[in-house]
């Protein structure tokens, strides 16, 4: 069976992020459950079937296929261990970790919230692990990350994506260095649309968001290995990965 064309995000997909913010339970959810089913996880599975594609062709180890629990994230919370939790996560999340592996700490990522569409890279959090990580990744290859990121004009074309966690997004300016970017820990680096902004519901969409993810994968012209090779040999890899819910 063929998956549904992407044509973009509805404005319906955030009224229905909304209003589960707004009633974060079972009763509600289960009124709206066709509204999440047609509104916001139809068109996530459809934009990660077709951006998916040309990702894996450039990794052949990043999982791409649009499965919920892999590459798309459960609306539900795990209430094993958390009582207190919500039922419900009034966010989804797109990301490709390495085929076989858990949803990592580092990753391609797209984040859907009620106020809009984050598009870029989640860097991972520091971990006492014997994989190195990404942060010590940079600091010995920092000449060619540097080299990276003045070819690709990473630090004027993206932000850094701060409260993505609580869904509420602010922009600010990445580091022009290597040697600063070393130093950084745990950020999403790259771009956010608002809700309003009227790309996100076109086709068009998908032309953009590939744009940036291919910003985070090559290196430029001159460089015979894939800009974030260095830093994407650690998806899936590390031990503490984010585990999809």
């Amino acid at each position: 069976m063929n998956s549904p064309r992407f044509e973009g995000f509805s404005a319906e997909l955030f009224h229905f992020l909304t209003g589960l913010a707004a009633n974060n339970n079972k009763p509600w959810f289960d009124e709206h459950r066709r509204e999440y089913e047609s509104e916001v996880l139809t068109p996530i599975k459809a934009f990660v079937a077709e951006v998916g594609p040309i990702l894996n062709m450039l990794n052949e180890d990043i999982e791409t296929e649009p499965r919920v629990g892999r590459t798309v994230s459960r609306i539900s919370n795990d209430m094993r261990f958390h009582k207190n939790r919500p039922p419900y996560k009034p966010v989804m999340h797109v990301s490709f970790p390495r085929r076989g592996q858990k949803w990592c700490h580092s990753a391609l990522y797209a984040g859907i919230y009620p106020t809009g569409i984050s598009v870029g890279f989640y860097t991972g959090a520091r971990r006492d692990e014997e994989t190195p990580s990404i942060q010590e990744t940079i600091k010995k290859n920092s000449r060619l990350f540097q080299r990276y990121l003045d070819e690709r004009g990473i630090s004027e074309s993206y932000s850094e994506l701060a409260g993505a966690h609580e869904g509420k997004i602010t922009k600010w300016p990445l580091p022009p260095t290597a040697r600063k970017w070393a130093n950084l820990d745990g950020f999403i680096v790259g771009e956010h649309f608002r809700y309003s902004e009227r790309i996100i519901s076109r086709r068009a969409f998908l032309d953009v968001a590939q744009e940036i993810f291919l910003d985070y994968i090559h290196c430029g012209s001159s460089i015979r290995v894939t800009s974030l090779n260095l830093i994407l040999s650690s998806i899936g890899r590390t031990q503490n990965c984010l585990r999809v819910r």
